[in-house]
């Protein structure tokens, strides 16, 4: 962690114990400032999932639209092209501000084509993937990067740049807008309110201290008022608490913490509910000796530019498949039983998974994006995306470049490994992927939704949010 990440860190978790680093850019530009960079999309029926809950006019054809005004591409050149990078032209927008293609150089092209074929040898039906930003991301694939291609040279020294939302939008608008102001070294803590005729709240103004670079207690407090609208934009995990500090929220819980919801502030118990984030798992390799240069910088890179995304039905095989999506959909109506008999969208414990935990706190949460608690088969699930994990970097494609499995290893978990050795290996490595969302989830009302379609919080006529925190479910990229 650095001065560049707001140091979140979760609950100790029920599945292992463990308290995890929910690391998130605290950087003009937020997480798009220190992510991996990596450029791709959902699928299409996830997307239209988002009007089919309620949500008018939100849908793939919709959403694609402004992914494409927001893109500037920049589609493979002949060398690139020569190395297996693909694109589908139709699938991108070249006019945005959001630079995203290949890198350049584009190295690591045999280890590249050695880990698809690996990975399409192992998964059944797994087909070469053109391009995972075109709404079907199912295959292998080679990534794409959020960034301005160029080969660095001393004329050049700026090749293969982040492309940031900070370097896309805020930067360029700085000089031409002379209204548009941000202040760093600041903090929000509140909004201030006051009541319309109706039953709405009106955000009349924002209050904000200054912050120190270390730790030491926080400057002067300033506000300044709110003519139009309040857009709050600070992540999955500042949103909801933000808001929180602001007295929406569970009225019950903000009392027990300081914060009353008073007559014009909104009793919204859906806030700071639903986070969810998906668990990584680390296998660890050793590169064979006689690996060259560059088959060694893309083996021990952080992310290789290869992927495969594989569904239930390729990790588990069809009829395993059919028989747990079977069990899922029958089960719906038991599941939803013994949440609300357990409590879950009444009492503290069981709702609350982001939670100012005193007043006068602007950093202090209670995180909790419960881990493998939902259903059983998450857990199930990724015990056995690892045994074919390791059945990849079994194949002849890639024996040639790895010489042992130094994690978990053949100790930890054996070649005819058991599920539960599988799912414990699991258990003791896993970390958060760091892709959290849902917090301020965009549903009606009445069925747990803290905004509407038009984003706006219900309860308040000009509070507005926007960013990940709204999206109900994750993607499954």
């Amino acid at each position: 962690m650095s001065v560049y990440d707001w140091k979140y860190n979760t609950t100790a978790q029920t599945i292992g114990g463990k308290v995890l680093s929910m690391t998130q850019g605290k950087v003009l530009g937020g997480s798009s400032s220190i992510n991996g960079m990596c450029w791709k999309r959902g699928t299409v029926d996830q997307y239209d999932s988002l009007g089919r809950l309620g949500n008018s006019g939100w849908n793939f054809e919709s959403l694609f639209h402004y992914m494409k005004k927001a893109e500037k591409y920049h589609l493979p050149n002949l060398k690139q092209t020569s190395l297996g990078a693909t694109a589908i032209p139709d699938a991108h927008g070249y006019y945005g501000k959001v630079n995203a293609g290949f890198p350049q150089p584009y190295e690591g092209a045999v280890v590249t084509d050695h880990l698809i074929m690996a990975a399409r040898a192992t998964i059944p039906n797994l087909a070469i993937n053109l391009d995972v930003a075109s709404g079907n991301p199912n295959g292998a694939a080679r990534f794409q990067f959020s960034i301005k291609p160029g080969n660095s040279t001393v004329v050049r020294p700026n090749g293969n740049v982040r492309s940031s939302s900070a370097n896309a939008y805020i930067y360029p608008s700085l000089p031409e807008q002379p209204n548009f102001i941000i202040l760093v070294g600041h903090q929000a803590t509140s909004l201030v309110w006051r009541k319309l005729s109706g039953s709405l709240s009106f955000a009349s103004g924002v209050k904000f201290i200054a912050t120190p670079l270390q730790d030491a207690k926080p400057g002067r407090e300033f506000d300044v008022k709110i003519e139009n609208e309040a857009i709050v934009a600070s992540g999955a995990i500042g949103s909801p608490h933000f808001l929180e500090l602001s007295g929406v929220g569970d009225s019950r819980i903000l009392k027990k913490v300081g914060i009353p919801v008073e007559a014009s502030r909104v009793d919204l118990p859906a806030v700071g509910t639903n986070l969810q984030d998906q668990a990584l798992n680390i296998a660890t390799y050793a590169i064979a000796p006689n690996a060259s240069a560059s088959d060694y910088t893309i083996l021990n890179a952080p992310l290789t530019p290869a992927v495969a995304f594989a569904d239930i039905e390729q990790i588990l095989g069809t009829n395993a498949a059919h028989i747990i999506a079977k069990d899922l959909v029958e089960s719906i109506p038991a599941r939803a039983k013994a949440i609300v008999s357990s409590g879950a969208f009444t009492s503290e414990s069981g709702m609350t998974k982001i939670l100012a935990i005193q007043a006068e706190s602007i950093i202090t949460h209670k995180v909790d994006p419960r881990f493998f608690i939902s259903h059983d088969l998450d857990l199930y699930l990724k015990g056995n995306a690892s045994r074919l994990a390791r059945k990849v970097f079994d194949t002849p494609a890639l024996r040639q470049y790895v010489n042992a499995e130094l994690a978990p290893g053949l100790t930890v978990v054996p070649k005819d490994a058991s599920d539960a050795q599988c799912q414990n290996f699991v258990i003791a490595g896993y970390g958060p992927v760091l892709h959290p969302v849902g917090s301020v989830p965009m549903l009606p009302r009445k069925d747990g939704g803290a905004v509407g379609p038009d984003l706006i919080v219900y309860g308040t006529s000009n509070v507005r949010v926007i960013g990940k925190s709204f999206i109900v479910y994750l993607e499954k990229t």
